[in-house]
């Protein structure tokens, strides 16, 4: 660190330890508020100010305030207005401020750091606050450049709204300041005091507040605001004792060992959360109970205290807990259940009943509750099988043990059996064959039968085999005319539940077609919102496409509930692979799928065939997308023999820009002709941007000309051309 720079320092540290012995005396002689400190570019802390400029783009800023670690904290640190170099005057009355807004609720007490300025005839450096009503009321009002970081400091009364730092030409507004050369105002190391006269406030919750017995873990939830500072922690005391303390995020740094905000208002002014109380570390009995919020003031607010009951013992089992009907099977889904309540004693009543099932397949449920005691009624299962279901006790401090349950045996069955049809082989496509199950009383038997639709069953010779899976066996009749056959199959168990079949596993609807193999047919077409039914369309960029169509028999018709292999090959520069998905067929053998936003691409669906449906592939259809681009020229007013700068990007989701790029055309309109002529053609880079520019030349008088960029197509690129927005300049001869 510089010499200078330790002696700025040394200086600072003196300035704001007088301030903090003013704020002391204020405080005692009776100051209305809590106060708290702002440190603002300096100490490593950065800076919460607003900057405006008053002219016409005439004034520059310039903000560096957090060296490094390792570098001195003040080192090269400035907060700056300044005339750009390009500026040659500034209009009167015309300035550039940096702003410090004191929080709502708050006002600004004192500031003071560092200012230093570089200013021509004409110019000043003010420094000043907003009061309450309004105006900017300067303090200092610097008119020579003087390069020494020097110090001020200034107190307010009435306190400040905001303070500023203006570089301003004082000059009647129907004058200007010249600005050749370096003009500029800076200042840094500021330490701001601002009053804040509003107590936190304070709400609270959570099942800690109910006012009933409790027990264990318990929560106080809160919700506290602040309208100045800001909240910095959230404290819960149980009889004056701190059990939880939460502290929020705030911006301060550490100076002169007190915190200091880094902004305005350093704090949140909301904050909500909660504490936990473990209850279990309390003696049974009333406590007291506290919720306050601080803020980065040192302003405290409190809601008012509040009793809390606790008690920590969990009642004993229930006794003779018994099944209403046994505990053997029931075919009805509904079970009651009695017990007697254990003698509580001097501990809180008990309250309610929670119970838990357990069953097959690891299914657990529960613990849910039930209001009384004694008995419960209409447990529910949630299907047959053989449950396990525990009763334990909860008291009104909200005790309760499972360990200290009673047991009961719930078995329930009033499933049909279930199976399906299985396709039958290519080499004996009259064989039918339904593998059957059933989870609980076992399958007894069954039947197939056929019938036309609409006409009378007629069963056929079933054999039920128990070797393996069980499985009805049967064999469709010979000699039936050309149609389609439906089929069922009725499976009854051991309990007496029939189960109907006329499914195949997949869900289709089981039926046989005389003669047995069909020609398949698929056609397809593709959409792109605005036209369809077409091999070829072209779809907007980032618009997604549909794929329609149907797959058909010689014999069947629509083949509905069939899967179908959608392939897309995407046009060259394309960043994807081949893509391919399966897509199912609707009960009439229509399909539809909608193509993801995505480069070009060709696009064909097929049909794998089954046993008694052959293969079958659509044309090849092709989905080609509109390219899209963005374009901007600037100046937007110029004359004729400046420059215009023209650039864009051609966007390509999911595309490779070609190696040479691709090659966009500039077009302006020609008015009396109606048509878009060419200026000038440019290419994008690898990423897909491109710039260029023109001149105008020949223009005279005044002269408003649209512009637009084209993207030329492309075979390495796979979209196809698109035009931009227009954009309008004006050019003056």
């Amino acid at each position: 660190m510089s010499f200078r720079n330790r002696s700025a320092g040394l200086r600072l540290a003196l300035l704001t330890l007088a301030v903090f012995l003013v704020l002391a005396v204020a405080a005692v002689e009776g100051a209305a508020g809590a106060r708290y400190v702002v440190a603002q570019c300096g100490w490593r802390a950065g800076q919460d100010a607003s900057w405006f400029d008053s002219s016409a783009d005439r004034f520059g800023r310039s903000n560096y305030c957090q060296p490094p670690v390792s570098a001195d904290p003040f080192e090269g640190v400035h907060l700056i207005s300044q005339v750009k170099a390009s500026t040659e005057t500034v209009g009167g009355t015309r300035f550039a401020s940096w702003r410090w807004q004191a929080p709502p609720g708050t006002g600004i007490v004192n500031v003071h750091g560092q200012r230093w300025q570089y200013l021509k005839e004409g110019f000043q450096h003010r420094l000043g606050g907003i009061p309450a009503n309004g105006g900017f009321k300067p303090f200092l009002e610097l008119e020579t450049s003087d390069g020494t970081k020097r110090d001020f400091w200034q107190g307010f009364e009435p306190y400040a709204q905001a303070f500023e730092s203006r570089l301003v030409c004082f000059r009647p507004s129907d004058r200007t300041c010249a600005a050749d050369g370096t003009v500029l105002a800076g200042v840094r190391s500021l330490t701001i005091s601002i009053d804040d006269q509003v107590r936190p406030a304070v709400q609270t919750g959570g099942d800690i507040t109910s006012g009933n017995w409790m027990r264990g873990t318990r929560s106080l939830t809160f919700s506290n605001r602040d309208t100045g500072a800001g909240l910095r922690f959230a404290q819960t005391s149980i009889d004056g004792s701190l059990k939880g303390s939460s502290e929020m995020t705030c911006e301060k740094v550490m100076v002169s060992g007190q915190w200091r905000g880094t902004k305005m208002q350093p704090c949140p002014v909301a904050a909500s959360g909660s504490h936990t109380v473990e209850t279990r570390a309390l003696s049974d009995g009333p406590h007291s109970l506290q919720h306050c919020a601080v803020d980065f003031a040192g302003s405290t607010g409190c809601a008012p205290s509040q009793t809390i009951k606790v008690d920590n013992n969990a009642p004993a089992a229930p006794r003779e807990l018994s099944v209403v009907g046994g505990e053997g099977w029931h075919r009805t889904n509904g079970f009651d259940l009695g017990w007697m309540n254990p003698d509580q004693g001097v501990a809180s009543p008990v309250a309610a009943s929670l119970l838990r099932l357990e069953g097959p397949e690891g299914f657990t449920r529960g613990p849910w509750a039930a209001e009384g005691g004694g008995q419960v009624n209409g447990i529910q299962l949630p299907g047959p099988g053989e449950y396990r279901l525990r009763v334990w006790l909860i008291d009104q401090a909200g005790n309760a043990d499972e360990s200290h349950a009673a047991e009961a045996t719930l078995r329930f069955d009033d499933l049909p059996p279930v199976g399906y049809f299985e396709d039958a082989p290519e080499d004996d496509p009259a064989l039918l064959r339904v593998p059957v199950s059933d989870r609980h009383s076992g399958v007894r038997g069954g039947s197939i039968a056929w019938r036309e639709s609409g006409g009378a069953w007629h069963e056929l010779p079933t054999r039920f085999s128990t070797g393996g899976e069980p499985t009805l066996v049967a064999r469709f009749p010979d000699g039936l005319p050309r149609g389609v056959w439906e089929l069922r199959a009725v499976v009854v168990d051991a309990a007496g539940n029939l189960g109907v079949i006329d499914r195949r596993a997949n869900g289709s609807r089981m039926t046989v077609r005389t003669p047995l193999l069909d020609e398949t047919m698929i056609t397809a077409a593709l959409s792109n919102g605005r036209s369809g039914g077409r091999d070829r369309v072209l779809a907007d960029y980032g618009r997604s496409a549909l794929l329609e169509g149907r797959l058909t028999g010689v014999e069947s018709g629509g083949i509905g509930s069939t899967h179908l292999t959608v392939t897309e090959i995407p046009l060259p520069g394309s960043r994807w692979g081949v893509r391919r998905r399966v897509i199912q067929t609707d009960g009439q053998g229509r399909f539809e799928a909608w193509l993801k936003p995505g480069p070009g691409r060709k696009v064909i669906v097929r049909f794998a065939g089954t046993r008694r449906l052959k293969e079958a592939t659509s044309g090849v259809l092709e989905l080609r997308v509109r390219g899209k681009l963005n374009f901007k020229a600037g100046p937007k007013r110029l004359r004729t023999g400046s420059r215009v700068d023209f650039r864009g990007r051609v966007l390509g989701r999911e595309a490779w820009n070609p190696p040479r790029g691709n090659l966009v055309q500039i077009q302006y309109f020609e008015e009396s002709a109606r048509k878009w002529r060419p200026v000038k053609i440019t290419r994008t880079d690898r990423n897909g941007r491109y710039r260029t520019g023109y001149r105008f030349r020949y223009i005279t008088g005044t002269a408003r000309i649209r512009l637009r960029a084209l993207l030329i197509p492309s075979l390495r690129f796979p979209y196809s051309g698109a035009a931009s927005k227009p954009v309008i300049v004006r050019v003056r001869g």
